[in-house]
């Protein structure tokens, strides 16, 4: 992917060299124009960082650059960069090079010198970017230095000796070339030119640093004069095929405070130690048995895994050995912690040349021997293969946030979030029982702010151990406020965020999308369909991605099986995501346009499956039609519908009013209090009815406004508020004349007559045979209930035989022709419209 412009070469560049950190976007600009930034400096990076975005995503490389916090971050495994694996092997040089193996090191040295071809990022004219450049430029000469060490010690003096002479003119005043180049010469039985070499690069000191040469070389330059036989190369001591080492014990130190979780540590050790009944384990002949703890991010796998192998140590006398699987290439990551493994039983690396060589390694030196595996981390089922070299009296216990990696015959644990009760157990056995006895309801409200995640209940405590002087209230007035609260939640090496931050990077590219944009929703609860056009996809991709963020626990189950919610830590750290992203505030803002659009569509349809007519709006096309097995699936019964989705249709509507979505909310606030008025819910009714008022107010929709204050009036009216009932029949009256809608003057002025003769008629009401006071005038008793909902639908514009028929009965009989409207703007839908009918 050619990257010509100044500012993107150098802002990637520094994505590059600190992946995995990230790069501030103060840095960037620092980075950029130095001192002097021009005030546009931080949108011209932004810029920069989107226009980079969509070239790697153009490119077939996905989207790769994210924000974490302040940071912009480059998602690299580990791997894909050759810097990566140039670390990797000088790493794994340097090890062997400490264990006398010469050979080794010499291979794993000349592997990662191999990978550096000319000059990195040349033409990149930063000063930052060329700092950074200067230190990886020493990270390769050092490597480079301990290579020659190797091959010196190899005996190869003759093969290197023309490398080190360049090496020593490009650097003079290096004293470890020089050291090198006249071992070297010595070895080759050149000792004049060895102690030449020495006192030119003695000159060469004294005359420009004015210091003189060290003592390691002046006691080699003494050791040639007098032909030491310690310059000689000394023999290599033979490999043993197996160190000596004692029993590995690996374990991180347990969790001091550990509480909690007894029923689930005694299910976990029995079933590792064979000694629990636990249902549904089979009998696995083959290989110890194995156990996976998952859980969502922060729920405390780490500490349970930990504390059940330390109370299993008995259990394993010939070790405990713990790894963590790193980022990066699944089956990389497993070679690494095969390697630490061999390692820490004192197994050759040289011996592992092919992949799967480390897993028989492993397997030979774990026959017959009790050791007990702990790895974290696992994320798929490649992983597992690589990692079940288990003997059969040895055991592997496994941590992972899906059940999808699992493979079959594995006992799994669910580690879920602790009650709140058990979180205040946890935080007393933190902070102690004094300081959350003095302020038992802060306790609890410090628990549920962090949503009972042992790992935030853990920095929470941290927090206060460190600052004896706050109260638990104190940090709980920090953590109320939601836009700093994840930024409390970091003490030490804690940080909830990273944490959250590696649970997304794990994601597939449309299930991190979708728990992005769920954060545009009001609420943390949200119904299965709204997945859909929050993607803007169909229904099966969009059930992929709810599938995959539940898999791992980043939106658990709600109150039935068509709704999720978002814990509100995932949602807190979703909406940072959404924020940090200019394209992508924009494009949730059209998520959530189609999404309001579904909820119209849908509570018009369940208004027209009960037999009436939607009212009706300016024609707009809805940005994403909602398919009729999909409305089927949803309110295929539309009573139940209604009756469960009352607090999301209210919702919706203040969304769309506080968006400046005014007409959607206008057209949605009708199709609601429809729906509230034949279900008798008054109380959604007035507040749907008074969001739409206000956002028609707003957005000058005169006929909108009149039509809102007809169905308000309407309302008042059933609940016998006669007073505000006259100012807002008398108000939608007046509008409606202004605008000359002469039908729904009529029947504004029909409500108001009716109005008055009920005031007059009912000073002595007479009650009916249902213990009701009954009504006199046109609207008889039998008729109210189609009052709730055809009439004021008719009032917003209905039509129909049904609605004809409603208008007969209230009316005398006399059949009204529905409201005129203009051409084009009021749109309506028959009952025989509905998608049932289709």
């Amino acid at each position: 992917m050619p990257v010509t412009a100044r500012r993107q070469q150098i802002v990637l560049a520094l994505l590059l060299m600190e992946s995995g950190r990230g790069v501030t976007l103060d840095s960037l600009v620092s980075a950029v124009w130095g001192p002097t930034p021009p005030v546009t400096a931080r949108a011209q990076i932004q810029t920069t960082v989107s226009s980079l975005r969509g070239s790697l995503e153009g490119a077939g490389l996905g989207r790769r650059i994210e924000m974490r916090g302040a940071r912009y971050t480059l998602d690299l495994a580990h791997g894909e960069v050759d810097l990566h694996l140039f670390d990797d092997l000088a790493a794994e040089g340097r090890s062997a090079a400490a264990e006398s193996r010469q050979q080794a090191a010499r291979t794993a040295f000349r592997s990662a010198l191999a990978l550096w071809r000319g000059d990195p990022l040349s033409g990149t004219d930063s000063p930052v970017v060329q700092a950074r450049l200067v230190q990886l430029a020493e990270r390769r000469f050092t490597v480079l230095e301990a290579c020659l060490d190797a091959e010196l010690k190899l005996g190869l003096h003759h093969d290197v000796l023309g490398e080190i002479i360049a090496l020593a003119g490009e650097f003079p005043l290096r004293e470890r070339p020089a050291e090198q180049l006249m071992t070297a010469l010595y070895r080759c039985g050149r000792p004049a030119e060895a102690l030449a070499t020495y006192r030119r690069v003695r000159r060469t000191f004294i005359d420009e640093l004015g210091i003189e040469l060290s003592p390691p070389l002046r006691r080699l330059e003494l050791a040639i004069l007098n032909g030491s036989a310690e310059l000689d190369r000394a023999p290599l001591p033979s490999a043993l095929p197996f160190a000596p080492v004692t029993v590995p014990r690996s374990l991180p130190a347990r969790v001091a405070d550990f509480t909690g979780r007894e029923d689930r540590l005694r299910e976990v050790c029995g079933a590792l130690t064979g000694s629990g009944e636990i249902p549904g384990q089979p009998e696995n002949d083959r290989a110890g048995p194995v156990v996976v703890l998952t859980g969502g991010p922060g729920v405390g796998k780490s500490a349970l895994a930990v504390e059940a192998a330390h109370l299993l140590a008995p259990d394993f006398p010939d070790g405990q050995l713990y790894a963590r699987l790193p980022d990066g290439d699944p089956l990389r990551a497993v070679e690494h912690v095969l390697g630490h493994f061999l390692r820490s039983l004192g197994l050759p690396q040289t011996a592992a040349r092919r992949p799967g060589d480390r897993t028989t390694l492993l397997r030979g030196a774990l026959a017959d021997r009790r050791v007990l595996l702990v790895v974290e981390n696992v994320t798929d089922a490649a992983q597992f293969a690589g990692l079940l070299p288990v003997s059969r009296d040895g055991a592997l216990l496994a941590t992972g946030r899906s059940r999808a990696a699992v493979p079959e015959g594995t006992t799994v644990f669910e580690v879920t979030t602790p009650a709140v009760t058990d979180g205040v157990e946890m935080l007393t056995a933190m902070v102690g029982g004094r300081r959350v006895s003095a302020e038992p309801s802060e306790a609890i409200e410090l628990t549920e702010l962090c949503d009972g995640l042992p790992l935030a209940l853990r920095i929470a405590a941290g927090r206060l151990r460190a600052r004896p002087q706050w109260s638990l209230g104190d940090l709980t007035i920090r953590l109320r406020d939601g836009r700093r609260r994840l930024s409390e939640l970091a003490h030490g090496e804690l940080d909830l965020r990273d944490t959250l931050d590696d649970a997304r990077r794990r994601l597939g590219e449309p299930a991190r999308l979708l728990l992005t944009r769920l954060a545009a929703l009001p609420g943390c609860e949200f119904a299965a369909w709204t997945a859909a056009p929050l993607l803007d996809t169909d229904t099966t991709t969009a059930r992929r991605a709810l599938a995959e963020l539940s898999a791992v626990r980043l939106i658990v189950p709600g109150e039935d099986a068509d709704h999720h919610r978002t814990p509100e830590l995932v949602r807190l750290h979703s909406a940072e995501c959404l924020a940090a992203e200019p394209a992508g505030r924009e494009a949730a803002r059209e998520a959530t346009r189609r999404v309001l659009n579904g909820w119209l569509t849908l509570t018009e349809e369940a208004v027209l499956r009960l037999g009436d007519t939607p009212a009706p709006g300016p024609h707009r096309r809805q940005c994403r039609p909602m398919d009729l097995a999909a409305v089927e699936a949803v309110v295929g019964e539309p009573v139940v519908w209604f009756a469960g989705e009352q607090g999301a249709l209210l919702a919706a509507v203040e969304q769309a009013a506080d968006t400046g979505e005014h007409e959607l909310c206008h057209r949605l606030a009708v199709a609601v209090c429809s729906l509230a008025a034949a279900q008798r819910a008054h109380g959604l009714w007035r507040e749907c009815a008074a969001h739409g008022l206000e956002s028609a107010r707003r957005s000058g929709d005169r006929l909108g406004e009149a039509t809102l204050l007809y169905s308000l009036g309407t309302l008042d009216e059933q609940q016998r508020r006669t007073d505000e009932a006259r100012a807002r029949l008398r108000g939608a009256l007046g509008a409606f004349e202004q605008l000359g809608e002469e039908d729904w003057r009529e029947m504004a002025a029909e409500a108001l007559a009716r109005l008055d003769r009920r005031i007059d008629s009912t000073v002595a009401p007479t009650v009916s045979r249902a213990g009701r006071p009954a009504l006199s005038g046109t609207l008889p008793v039998g008729d109210r209930s189609r009052f709730g909902q055809g009439r004021f639908a008719k009032a917003a514009g209905a039509s129909g035989p049904a609605a004809d028929a409603a208008r007969a009965a209230a009316g005398g009989g006399r059949t009204r022709h529905r409201p005129v409207v203009p051409d084009g703007k009021f749109p309506h839908r028959h009952r025989d419209d509905s998608m049932e009918k289709r």
